[in-house]
């Protein structure tokens, strides 16, 4: 699979596969295991698909559901 690289606002590229590999990893070591859905939003936010505040829009409807 060829990486994915994604030009932020910023002018920084970031190889998105491998932060998300990172990513996942971090929260498995720390006993988290992160379900399809938060490793979906986290791409969408590397991809610049969603943006920070909107990832939490995401979370608090979620969770106001509940």
């Amino acid at each position: 699979m060829m990486a994915t690289k994604t030009e932020h606002r910023t002018g920084r590229q970031v190889d998105v596969d491998q932060t998300m590999a990172m990513i996942e990893k971090s929260q498995q070591l720390a006993g988290h295991f992160p379900d399809a859905e938060a490793l979906g939003r986290a791409r969408r936010i590397l991809d610049g698909d969603l943006t920070l505040e909107q990832a939490y829009d995401e979370l608090d409807a979620k969770y106001a559901q509940g």
